[in-house]
């Protein structure tokens, strides 16, 4: 490894142009890395890392039961994803092993990461440790989205068990597929900037397989019951469970919205100006989101009560008005996570308009599929609209912000991305 050569085109400028060995870096990684990239790269891991207990508050307060279960469940998901993604989740999903599908040995429990530049060639200035911390963020983010889906269906060990499982044979390879330059969907020209695909729609749709094999477990219950005695039904399981600690909704969203800068700004993977565009993306789809919520919410709050609100539905109200916000600026989130990087800011409203709105309509199914916590509908929806508006939308003239990246089309028109589709 160590006669490798590595050479650097986008380094300070008195070093331009070098080639160098991996002992020429570890002797002086100074020389070769911007200290101004690994900042924001350790920043914008920790704001990844925000973005779980603040899940778990968005869970606790959609939810009126198991408050501390569900912020519990994402906290010991992080912590175990954390040892998959440290033993051999990160090899799965960025090792170089020739395969479109699946990663190879090497990184198996970080080897040889420390110190080695990600990319040979005019590539982010970062060394690979940086990277594998940083994406290991995602895998625990991903995981604990899913996790709300086992409200009232599952208990912690065996949730645990199937997190290992579930990250070491979906989540990592689908990773791999979209953002590993072996992977099918990265050759084939897949744009996904921060995890449209194997975050969000990985996301959404676990958590309705999920519930729906409980939905199947509850009608075959009910099959069963030879006795005659009562049944069970989806609305046995969320009686009580109406009401809304709005607070913490509002709380767990702002705290979302915080950590979605480094979600989305940091994978730009440098302190460049193609983080700034995808930062600026990130705030104008979750006002365009948020705002389109609460119009819908509003709009049937009139249809129902007409202009005047009786006095004793003025607070249920404006909750509902407040929790509509909150789903469609993190659907706004969601939606712009595919392009942020690769869109202009221009565009970022249309993302959370379009994702929000539809959403908001696809709720209204989650009670039918046992979605207690609208995963599906928010995460999955939401990616698979940001996926779909990026192929319209995505711009190489954005994209070469950062100083390197490159995407077919013109640099003053919206480009054309068939294959996005």
């Amino acid at each position: 490894m160590a006669s490798t050569n590595y050479e650097f085109d986008v380094v300070p400028a008195y070093r331009l142009h070098v080639n160098a060995t991996l002992d020429d870096i570890r002797k002086s990684p100074g020389l070769y890395y911007n200290a101004a990239d690994i900042v924001w790269m350790m920043a914008s891991s920790a704001l990844v890392l925000l973005m779980v207990p603040a899940t778990g508050l968005l869970y606790s307060g959609t939810s009126n039961r198991s408050t501390i279960y569900m912020t519990w469940m994402p906290i010991i998901t992080t912590a175990v994803v954390g040892i998959v993604w440290f033993l051999w989740g990160y090899a799965i999903a960025f090792s170089p092993s020739g395969s479109g599908f699946w990663g190879g040995p090497a990184g198996t429990a970080f080897h040889d990461v420390l110190i080695r530049p990600v990319g040979n060639k005019q590539g982010p200035q970062i060394p690979e440790l940086v990277y594998v911390l940083f994406q290991g963020m995602f895998a625990c983010f991903t995981a604990s989205l899913v996790s709300g889906a086992t409200i009232y269906k599952e208990r912690t060990l065996k949730w645990i068990i199937f997190v290992v499982f579930w990250v070491t044979l979906v989540y990592c390879p689908i990773a791999h597929w979209s953002w590993n330059p072996e992977g099918w969907g990265s050759k084939w020209g897949t744009l996904d900037f921060a995890g449209g695909t194997p975050v969000h729609i990985c996301a959404g749709t676990s958590a309705l397989a999920y519930s729906l094999f409980y939905l199947m477990q509850l009608h075959r219950y009910n099959g069963q019951r030879a006795d005659g005695g009562p049944r069970r039904s989806v609305d046995d399981w969320m009686q009580g469970d109406t009401n809304q600690h709005v607070s913490t909704v509002l709380t767990g969203t702002i705290l979302l919205w915080i950590g979605w800068f480094g979600f989305n700004g940091g994978s730009a993977l440098g302190a460049n100006m193609r983080a700034v565009a995808a930062c600026i993306s990130t705030h104008l789809a979750a006002c365009a989101g948020g705002i389109t919520g609460c119009l819908l919410e509003a709009f049937y709050s009139w249809l129902q009560y007409g202009c005047t609100i009786p006095d004793n539905r003025r607070r249920e109200v404006l909750e509902q008005l407040v929790v509509q916000f909150c789903n469609g600026a993190v659907v706004g989130l969601v939606a712009v996570t595919p392009g942020a990087g690769y869109i202009s800011p221009y565009y970022a409203p249309i993302f959370g308009l379009i994702g929000a709105f539809l959403s908001f309509y696809a709720l209204k199914l989650s009670k039918y599929l046992f979605d207690t916590l609208d995963i599906f509908a928010i995460h999955a929806v939401g990616g698979f609209v940001g996926m779909i508006l990026t192929a319209f939308f995505a711009r190489a003239d954005i994209v070469a912000l950062d100083g390197y990246s490159t995407i077919p089309g013109g640099a003053n028109t919206i480009d054309d991305n068939w294959n996005q589709l």
